[in-house]
């Protein structure tokens, strides 16, 4: 608000200045005087877009670093040193046969599927031969 009043005074004291010549002649100092506040204003405006950009930036490093502290905490437990202590080694699989886990899974398939089939002729059974 303050500029624009500082700009209506600004025109007022130059049509003031110029006394008896008219409006014609005051009109270009005046587009002048406007295109340099614009300029300012534009400047002014790219400087904060700057300040806000590099803000950013400085906020995208310091998440990236606030992660990248809490991925080491959690693969290293704190005072550790980054020592990390290895898996077990996988335990060798069991061997073929009616013992091992395919073996247990045909096992199950088949009981599934028996138990799925007498369930079955127990439905046709009971359903009327109309339905059939």
């Amino acid at each position: 608000m303050g500029r624009i009043r500082w700009i209506a005074g600004a025109g007022l004291a130059a049509l003031a200045a110029a006394g008896g010549a008219s409006a014609q002649d005051t009109l270009p100092e005046l587009r002048a005087l406007n295109a340099a506040q614009q300029g300012a204003e534009i400047a002014r405006q790219d400087a904060l877009a700057a300040q806000r950009e590099i803000t950013a930036r400085q906020d995208q490093l310091q998440t990236a670093l606030v992660l990248r502290e809490l991925d080491a905490a959690r693969t290293a437990p704190p005072g550790s040193n980054g020592l990390i202590i290895p898996p077990p080694a996988p335990a060798p699989p069991p061997a073929s046969g009616p013992e091992s886990f395919q073996g247990q899974m045909d096992r199950l398939e088949r009981l599934t599927q028996d138990a799925l089939a007498r369930s079955n002729a127990r439905v046709l059974a009971v359903r009327p031969a109309s339905d059939r």
